[in-house]
C-alpha cells in the first residue's frame, strides 16, 4: 500500500498541492483556484482534487482517503500552529478567524492535521528536501509581492509566543524611508518586495528622458510590468534597472547582517518570484553582508537561491505532516 502525505500552500489566487511518499518524493501535485472568502470550499475543492488522483491505489470500500497518512497546509498570514487558527492574513481576508486544522480534519476524514504559515513552510521544505539540507539554523527570506520570512533553530521553527515571528519583510531598516503596505516606514519589504520595485521603476522612467530603455519598457508593459521584464532589461545591461536591483540587494544585504549577528545561522535561503533576479541582487547583497557581521567565521555565510521552487511550501507542509505522525 502506499502512503500518502498530503502537503499544501494557501494563497490569494491558488493552492497549490504536493502529494509526496514516506521519504518524502512527490508522487503527484496540482493547483486549484483559491476561494479568496472561503477556506472550507477551498479545501473541499482540495479533498476532491486529491480524492481522485489517489483513487487508483484505494481498494473498494475503504474510503477515498484510506492511504492518507496525514494532511499539512501552509497559509500567509498569521498562524497558530497549536489550534489551527488563522489571524490577519491580507490575501485571504475571508479565511482570517478560521481553524484550519478543524476544517482539513473535516474534509478529509479526520486525518491527522498540521498547519504553518506559508514561508515557515517553505522554509521547512528547503530544510528537508532542497537548499538546507545538512543543516540546523536557516533564516528564509522569501521576495515576493512582498517579503517574508522563516527561522529554524537547533531543527525547530521559530514562531514565537504570539506566532509572529520571523516578519523580515518588516525590519525597518530607514525610519525615514519609503512607506510599507504595512503602513510603516523603512521596512525591508518597502524595497525589496515587488510591489516596492515597481513603483520605483515607474517613479525612474517618469523622471528619466522618455527615450530610455526603463522609460520605454514601462510605457510598453503598462500595468503588466513585473520584476521579470526589469531584471531582462538590467540582464542586456540597462544601467538604470540595474541600479534598481542593485539597491534592493543592498538593502536585503542590511537585513541579513542584522540577522546575521542576532541568530548566526548556518546558511541564509533567497526565495520568491523576485528571486529569480539571481546576481543582479545576490552580488550586491552578499557584497555588504560582511561589512555587517561582527564573529568573522560569520562574514560569509552562504546566502543561496532556495531549490525547491513554487511547491517549497506545500512540500514543506508535507514533511511536517509526515514528522507529526511518524517523527523525523
Amino acid at each position: 500500500m502506499v502512503e500518502y502525505y498530503l502537503g499544501a500552500d494557501a494563497g490569494g489566487t491558488g493552492l497549490k498541492y504536493a502529494l509526496t511518499d514516506s521519504d518524502g518524493s512527490l508522487l503527484h501535485h496540482g493547483e486549484v483556484i483559491t476561494d479568496p472568502t472561503s477556506s472550507k470550499k477551498t479545501i473541499a475543492r482540495l479533498a476532491i482534487e486529491v480524492a481522485e488522483k489517489m483513487a487508483p491505489t484505494v481498494q473498494v470500500g475503504k474510503g477515498p482517503f484510506a492511504n492518507l497518512q496525514a494532511v499539512g497546509l501552509a497559509c500567509a498570514g498569521i498562524v497558530n500552529p497549536n489550534s489551527g487558527n488563522l489571524g490577519r492574513s491580507p490575501n485571504l481576508l475571508g479565511w482570517e478567524g478560521n481553524n484550519l486544522k478543524r476544517i482539513l480534519a473535516n474534509e478529509f476524514s479526520d486525518k491527522p492535521t498540521v498547519v504553518t504559515n506559508d514561508v515557515n513552510g517553505a522554509l521547512y521544505g528547503e530544510y528537508r528536501l532542497g537548499a538546507g539540507r545538512d543543516c540546523e539554523n536557516l533564516v528564509m527570506i522569501a521576495l515576493g509581492t512582498g517579503v517574508g520570512g522563516g527561522i529554524l533553530l537547533n531543527g525547530e521553527l521559530l514562531t514565537g509566543a504570539h506566532h509572529g515571528a520571523a516578519e523580515i519583510g518588516h525590519m525597518v531598516l530607514d525610519p525615514s524611508g519609503p512607506t510599507c503596505t504595512c503602513g510603516g516606514v523603512g521596512c525591508l519589504e518597502a524595497w525589496a518586495g515587488s510591489v516596492a520595485i515597481l513603483k520605483q521603476a515607474r517613479l525612474l522612467a517618469r523622471v528619466e528622458n522618455q527615450d530610455t530603455a526603463l522609460a520605454l519598457l514601462v510605457a510598453e508593459k503598462g500595468d503588466s510590468l513585473s520584476p521579470h521584464h526589469l531584471s531582462q532589461l538590467a540582464e542586456d545591461g540597462d544601467a538604470a534597472s540595474r541600479a534598481l536591483f542593485t539597491e534592493v540587494g543592498h538593502r536585503l544585504g542590511c537585513a541579513i547582517g542584522n540577522l546575521v549577528n542576532l541568530l548566526d545561522p548556518e546558511k541564509i535561503i533567497i526565495g520568491g518570484g523576485v528571486a529569480q533576479a539571481g546576481d543582479l541582487i545576490l552580488d550586491s547583497c552578499r557584497g555588504i553582508v560582511p561589512q555587517l557581521v561582527l564573529a568573522e567565521e560569520a562574514r560569509h555565510v552562504p546566502i543561496v537561491q532556495a531549490e525547491l521552487g513554487p511547491l517549497s511550501a506545500a512540500r514543506g507542509a508535507a514533511s511536517l505532516a509526515r514528522e507529526s505522525v511518524i517523527g523525523g
